[in-house]
């Protein structure tokens, strides 16, 4: 019986350390949904305050001033960009 025993708590020690790996899983999972989720929300307050800078309702300070430039040459760079894709594409 002890061999049995000793096969059966071996099995049974396999089975919970992979429900444990699965639960692990699971929640690994939940978290980084969680994640994206803040940073969705984050996306949406930052768009607010540059809508809001550039309309003139804020006044930003000298480190959203820099970021307001550093995304508006972003932009500008897209327009460039699509400008030349619009160009290839009437060619």
């Amino acid at each position: 019986m002890g061999l049995f025993d000793n096969i059966q708590g071996a099995v049974k020690n396999a089975g919970d350390r992979a429900g444990d790996a699965i639960e692990m899983t699971k929640l690994k999972s939940r978290v980084s949904s969680e994640k994206k989720e803040v940073q969705i929300e984050m996306s949406k307050i930052g768009k607010i305050f540059y809508d809001r800078i550039k309309n003139g309702e804020i006044e930003p300070d000298d480190d959203l001033n820099n970021i307001i430039e550093r995304i508006d040459a972003h932009k500008a760079t897209i327009d460039e960009l699509q400008e030349s894709l619009s160009a290839l594409a009437g060619e």
